[in-house]
């Protein structure tokens, strides 16, 4: 855990150099690309409180994680340090988004930000989150070609990420619309999978720009890390979903997925299997959302019992745990047998135990 909590500690320098607790004219500047001065430091302040105030709640960082501990089994050393926010900061900021789509009331264990700042503010920080950690690639000292490659697939993931966003909204949007698993498994893929592949891929783009002996990393070495991450950050997402109906997710409500109408991958499974239970579901759906925003919490119950008696909850959770094992001996295959290595595949089982 020691090995562990000093990376972390860098991870959270590299957040803050991003969005620091007090920004000054010169980070303005940086910010913008051009002096300005007649733009005060303290609004600025004022409106990038929503950001931060996610930020301090912490979170499992485990995506700046796999950047550089990638980056660190595979030679790199430090390289990938600056990069550690091009991944967490528009997670958090697709958090922000999220919960105002979803009108969630509690994320980390307070109170939703849109519900502390104004959706107003709020919708404009998540958004800036997005595109905010993009200064670090003008203070980096890589080469053209990589910073090249490192915008064109941060470019690839924002747009995954709002694609994959959009397939769940129409999903809940729609009572009477239930996807089929594969269409399921590429929403998650966009939503989730794609920030997971994307902190794989900088850790190894680092390591090939900086590692002292750089022909062990390539473009096919880069590609399947980021495919390997592609599949644990899909288990991830199924685990989750399957742990807000199951346990419950701390910091949320357990069954808040049932509230918001969402098509996660057990409901979607015991449609498969009980197609007669549609109208069922779809009238607890109801129900559940009618109370909102506190929910019918006896309709709540009522579904997680019928997903439970099926066996799509547990045919859910085994489908996650696959993928996170199959992720994890693609990477223990990939990556040569160090500390980095060792430090990643315990983050993995970690994802195993608590949410398997």
């Amino acid at each position: 855990m020691e090995a562990l909590n000093e990376r972390i500690a860098r991870i959270e320098d590299a957040l803050l150099s991003v969005l620091p607790d007090a920004v000054d004219s010169s980070w303005l500047a940086r910010v913008a690309g051009q002096d300005c001065p007649e733009a005060s430091p303290s609004w600025a302040d004022s409106f990038l409180e929503p950001g931060r105030e996610l930020l301090r709640r912490g979170g499992k960082r485990w995506r700046p994680l796999v950047t550089v501990l990638t980056c660190e089994a595979l030679g790199g050393g430090r390289a990938a340090d600056i990069l550690a926010s091009l991944t967490e900061t528009p997670h958090n900021g697709s958090l922000i988004v999220d919960d105002i789509e979803d009108a969630s009331l509690i994320r980390r264990g307070g109170q939703a930000i849109h519900k502390m700042f104004g959706e107003d503010l709020a919708i404009n920080m998540g958004n800036l989150m997005y595109f905010l950690p993009t200064i670090v690639l003008e203070r980096t000292d890589f080469d053209e070609v990589t910073l090249a490659a490192i915008t064109r697939d941060w470019l690839t993931v924002m747009r995954r990420l709002h694609l994959g966003q959009g397939y769940d909204i129409l999903w809940h949007r729609e009572a009477g619309l239930f996807p089929d698993e594969e269409s399921y498994l590429r929403m998650c893929r966009f939503k989730t999978g794609s920030l997971a592949s994307l902190a794989g891929i900088l850790g190894g783009r680092a390591a090939a720009a900086k590692a002292v002996d750089k022909g062990i990393v390539n473009e096919s070495l880069i590609g399947e890390l980021g495919g390997a991450w592609e599949n644990l950050g899909t288990g991830f997402q199924i685990l989750d979903d399957v742990q807000n109906l199951s346990s419950g997710i701390p910091g949320k409500d357990r069954g808040d997925d049932i509230v918001e109408g969402k098509k996660s991958l057990p409901v979607i499974l015991h449609v498969a299997g009980h197609p007669g239970d549609i109208n069922r579901l779809m009238q607890l759906f109801a129900r559940a959302a009618k109370k909102a925003p506190k929910g019918d919490w006896t309709a709540v119950e009522d579904a997680i019992a019928l997903l439970t008696g099926s066996g799509a909850l547990d045919e859910a959770r085994d489908k996650g745990r696959t993928l996170l094992r199959n992720g994890r001996g693609k990477i223990e295959g990939l990556l040569p047998d160090n500390e980095g290595r060792q430090l990643l595949l315990g983050l993995v089982d970690g994802f195993i135990e608590k949410m398997g």
